[in-house]
């Protein structure tokens, strides 16, 4: 299973510097001074697909490792079929599992808790790695950068990149980005990703 995370990992992370390839040889973006913002679209969309790239690795160790959580971890994840609020439930609400051993009720549980799921800072992505038996300090050095890549990925999709603060028109009302910012936060991600995964193989 790790083989296969850090494999999509490493494929994603390559689809992003692809993106960052293509902005940095367009004609356009030779020279100095400050690019159109529809060419430095591209630079965004890297962030979004590296963003999506993190939570990727994120869901999939939560599918892997949660249905073997602690009580405690699993209290907080609803029986599938009950809604998105963990409750208790009577025994009549299990007849729909007939069949169904418990490690599939768990499976099944968490799939569907997780099809819901978003990382959207570094608090949830703390939460995640305790839940999975991973002590948050040793995976946080790269957290700055992550928190700061979400933020920016929060910007670019939810506003657009637009600065509500700067007066004016065009290109300058769009918050600037730089390759050197995108390959920074790939950076964090894999080198994040990369601990995880030390981790991982010494819980076994």
């Amino acid at each position: 299973m790790i083989d296969e995370i850090r494999g999509n990992l490493t494929y994603n992370l390559k689809r992003v510097e692809n993106l960052v390839s293509i902005y940095e040889n367009h004609p356009d973006a030779q020279g100095q001074g400050r690019k159109p913002a529809e060419l430095l679209d591209i630079l965004r969309a890297g962030v979004v697909l590296l963003h999506a790239s993190l939570e990727d690795v994120l869901r999939k160790i939560a599918y892997w490792k949660l249905p073997s959580a602690n009580p405690t971890v699993l209290d907080n994840i609803p029986l599938v079929g009950l809604g998105p609020i963990p409750k208790k439930f009577l025994l009549g609400e299990l007849a729909v599992f007939r069949g169904k051993k418990i490690d599939e009720i768990f499976t099944l549980s968490i799939d569907a808790y997780l099809e819901k799921s978003n990382f959207n800072n570094t608090v949830e992505i703390a939460k995640l790695m305790k839940d999975v038996g991973i002590a948050p300090a040793k995976v946080n050095a790269k957290f700055a950068e992550l928190q700061a890549l979400m933020e920016r990925r929060h910007q670019i999709v939810h506003r657009a990149d637009w600065q509500d603060e700067v007066e004016g028109s065009g290109d300058h009302v769009i918050r600037h980005i730089n390759k050197q910012e995108v390959r920074g936060w790939a950076d964090a991600v894999n080198q994040f990703a990369g601990a995880v995964f030390a981790e991982v193989v010494a819980l076994g």
